[in-house]
């Protein structure tokens, strides 16, 4: 998913990025559309002290009917689609604006073929400090402002297969500011206008910052890379950068395929010292967030995942609706490749990598997480795989038949079909109870090879203690356990929750909770340990 300023990435997409002859008159010269649907957007920030706001205009040409749908920007939150965007309203005489068929989209009546503009903005629209998971908000700054397709960009009802033409034109950035977007890159304020050509799918999934970045190009397997980097860190931008070629150079090496005109990263801090870090994928690029003291050492494997997502699924497929039933392949499967392959590259240690395993084998029981699951199911698949042709045959070889059958749709039905190539009739049925009921697969003792061993351990079970989801939705915490450690640290029903500190899935974070109770405000810790199991753990001989 990513690109750099003058050209753009491979074979399906064609990136035009034309300059404006003047500055000052904040127009783009764009070239005359051709093929596909033709939608030309304007960003305009309004800053100050305290709030920046995002005004963007659409321009699009309608339908002959004199109705279109269009769709709104919208992030997730606690499973609902939430919109962000304000003030939407349509600044054509004759076009009126009324509620669509959801509650994220609009009906836009006009006269035919009539040239449609609709404006709105977006803003900040949390309180408290930046952390996890704000950053798939809109995230607007005085100081910069991140975005993507997804989240920021209304747009007429369309497919992402669908051929469109699209215009960015960011003239009216403060002169001060970077812009690094999936279709290019500058930091000259007359180079503010991109386009782009090629189907939807890539503009939904685009990736797009403009402010105080620094920008740096580099190389990586002799392609071009931009790094756009903001805050102060415990490390230096050449580290930065340093970590980053070792990193998604070991990614492009195991697929054999460096054919990146143009690539983004763009790195930026939480407001927080410690503990937190999120990538995220994009068009010809990923971003990373991380606690600001946080060593960028640490988060190889999670550059190695971002980095990996190019090929899956961005390379996997048709996308079709309900792409979340394939997240134990999309994320579960990217997550074991971005921990195995900076382990055998010999950028994290062996005890790092059996670290981030055994920690996922003790959560794989109680934990729903697509990534939990599909970690330790690619892990069991790769050690049968192997094992059952030895060693001719492998998980790689999956992941390889997917991109090499990429004019597919992206399904559960085609990744199993795929998959079924290469198991048995008893490992097939073990592969659908793992995925479709959540057992846990019997996982093979040399399954990591000579000199590690697996064990059957005690360790406790992840249990919160209280209701999270119905907590998360009244505000009030909600269905306390009488027999677990949250009621025994004072946690009761009907408590107004005022901060929360969850690390879901993991028994040996302490989870802290500061709620209103009838005594006042009170704040409680305790350790969400349930029942001790059995499960299994490898070890260094």
């Amino acid at each position: 998913m990513k690109k750099n300023s003058q050209t753009l990435f491979a074979a399906t997409l064609i990136i035009l990025v034309t300059l404006s002859v003047s500055t000052a008159s904040a127009q783009c010269n764009f070239v005359p559309a051709e093929d596909g649907r033709l939608l030309t957007y304007h960003f305009i920030p309004e800053c100050s002290e305290k709030l920046t706001t995002l005004h963007i205009t659409l321009e699009f040409a309608g339908s002959k009917t004199g109705k279109d749908t269009v769709e709104l920007p919208e992030h997730w939150g606690d499973g609902t689609a939430i919109h962000a965007m304000t003030n939407l309203r349509t600044l054509d005489r004759g076009t009126t604006l009324s509620d669509g068929p959801t509650s994220g989209s609009k009906i836009v009546s006009h006269s035919p073929n009539a040239i449609i503009t609709l404006s709105y903005d977006l803003c900040k629209d949390w309180t408290g400090p930046f952390g996890n998971p704000l950053q798939f908000h809109p995230v607007v700054m005085p100081q910069y402002f991140e975005i993507n397709g997804s989240n920021g960009l209304l747009h007429p009802k369309l497919d992402g297969q669908d051929p469109v033409i699209v215009h960015f034109n960011f003239q009216k950035l403060p002169a001060t500011w970077a812009l690094a977007t999936s279709f290019g890159t500058s930091t000259d304020s007359g180079d503010r206008c991109q386009s782009y050509s090629g189907k939807w799918r890539a503009v939904d999934r685009a990736l797009f910052a403009a402010g105080d970045f620094r920008i740096h190009r580099f190389k990586v397997k002799e392609s071009p890379v931009i790094l756009a980097i903001r805050g102060q860190w415990t490390f230096s931008d050449a580290d930065a950068i340093s970590e980053l070629q070792k990193t998604i150079g070991t990614v492009r090496d195991f697929w054999h395929d460096n054919n990146f005109p143009y690539f983004l990263v763009t790195l930026k801090p939480y407001d927080s010292d410690h503990g937190s870090s999120d990538g995220s994928g994009y068009t010809n690029a990923f971003w990373m967030y991380m606690s600001r003291l946080d060593p960028f050492s640490a988060r190889l494997s999670q550059l190695a995942h971002e980095a990996f997502h190019t090929w899956n699924d961005a390379r996997m497929g048709v996308e079709t609706e309900g792409q979340k039933s394939i997240d134990w392949f999309h994320e579960g499967f990217t997550t074991y490749y971005g921990n195995t392959l900076v382990y055998h590259a010999g950028l994290i240690t062996q005890a790092d990598y059996l670290q981030a395993i055994n920690l996922d084998l003790r959560r794989y029981s109680t934990s729903t997480s697509p990534y939990i699951r599909g970690h330790i199911i690619a892990l069991w698949l790769d050690a049968m795989i192997r094992k059952t042709t030895d060693g001719k045959n492998s998980l790689d070889n999956i992941m390889f038949d997917l991109v090499r059958e990429r004019d597919k749709p992206f399904t559960n039905a085609h990744i199993f079909d795929v998959i079924r190539r290469y198991l048995s009739p008893d490992l097939w049925v073990q592969l659908h109870q793992a995925v479709e009921r959540g057992f846990l697969p019997t996982i093979p003792s040399d399954a990591l090879g000579a000199g590690i061993y697996l064990s059957s351990d005690q360790a406790a079970t992840f249990d919160l203690g209280f209701d999270y989801n119905a907590t998360k939705v009244t505000g009030k915490i909600t269905g306390v356990k009488a027999d677990g450690t949250a009621y025994i640290a004072g946690l009761r029903d009907g408590q107004v929750i005022v901060k929360r500190s969850v690390s879901m899935d993991q028994p040996d974070k302490q989870v802290v909770l500061t709620v209103q109770a009838d005594e006042g405000e009170k704040i409680i810790q305790y350790y969400p340990r349930g029942k001790v199991v059995l499960v299994p753990q490898f070890h260094i001989n």
